[in-house]
């Protein structure tokens, strides 16, 4: 399979669904990818057995809100909470896929929510989840679930907005690698109307490299009739790279390859300040050295 086919090859998208407004944001944006690339829509609501087990224990109480008052916890409400957020999952999905004109499925299974969601991405040829304070940054800021899919070899949407804006710029890391090249063929595809165009990080240590990488993006490019702009970083200063993405929000960041995220994490209490949405395509994260 070429880079240019990787893109064109996803035809059908699982959306993980819990409900919540990142949740919500991140049905939005699978539909929108969904369109863009004729594909079909599977949507997918984990019943959570942990949460289960937990409102089976003796004395097992929730707070509720806005009054911060107690009340009795049951498997009985739990379970009538989850169909109801499930149901909710349901009807957010199909309306937002039959807006758009998408083909769209969906169902609920019980288990451990990480597990289950992978192995239905098994399935499916990309998965979109929202998630609550995504950065590039200490796994625990992720939660178990999307630490579970970015260390494992699932191509992933993230969305860690509440509403994904509908002029993000979509940004690529370029350093002539495969990955990289896979990035720049997926934003040529995902490029369209409404976007304001590509943002292409030239990444070299020489500054005479910078002009055969900008030629290589031009000429997988040529043609294509997409605005972009480029600019450079050195991919050994960490404050050339913070403030290349820093200055793209809002933007959604598309990688090739996990090589990067690595990277990233390595800077530290910076990292925390980038948060955008992120397309991972291919391959699993390498392993800490």
């Amino acid at each position: 399979m070429t880079d240019s086919d990787r893109i064109r090859s996803i035809r059908r998208i699982l959306v993980a669904l819990d409900a919540s407004s990142h949740s919500l944001a991140a049905v939005e944006a699978a539909v929108e990818l969904a369109a863009r690339l004729e594909a079909e829509l599977s949507g997918l609501f984990v019943e959570d057995v942990e949460l289960l087990r937990l409102a089976e224990c003796p004395g097992a109480r929730e707070l509720l809100y806005p009054s911060a008052t107690e009340a009795p916890l049951s498997r009985a409400t739990m379970e009538s909470r989850l169909r109801a957020q499930s149901e909710q999952a349901r009807k957010a999905l199909g309306a937002a896929a039959e807006r758009l004109r998408v083909r769209w499925t969906f169902r609920t299974v019980r288990g451990p929510v990480t597990p289950a969601i992978l192995a239905a991405a098994t399935e499916a040829d990309l998965l979109a989840m929202g998630t609550v304070g995504w950065s590039f940054g200490p796994l625990i800021r992720m939660g178990s679930t999307a630490t579970g899919v970015l260390t494992s070899g699932v191509p992933v949407l993230l969305i860690s907005e509440e509403r994904l804006p509908h002029d993000v710029r979509l940004v690529v890391y370029y350093d002539g690698s495969a990955a990289a090249r896979r990035s720049v063929m997926a934003a040529e595809q995902l490029a369209k109307p409404g976007t304001n165009g590509i943002t292409v990080l030239l990444a070299a240590a020489k500054h005479e490299r910078f002009s055969a990488l900008r030629d290589e993006v031009t000429s997988l490019l040529k043609d294509k009739g997409i605005e972009v702009r480029y600019r450079e970083v050195d991919p050994q200063d960490e404050m050339s790279l913070f403030h290349a993405l820093k200055s793209e929000q809002p933007g959604s960041l598309v990688l090739g390859g996990r090589e990067l995220l690595k990277k990233l994490r390595a800077m530290g209490p910076m990292q925390r300040e980038i948060g955008m949405p992120l397309l991972l395509l291919d391959g699993p994260e390498p392993e800490a050295a």
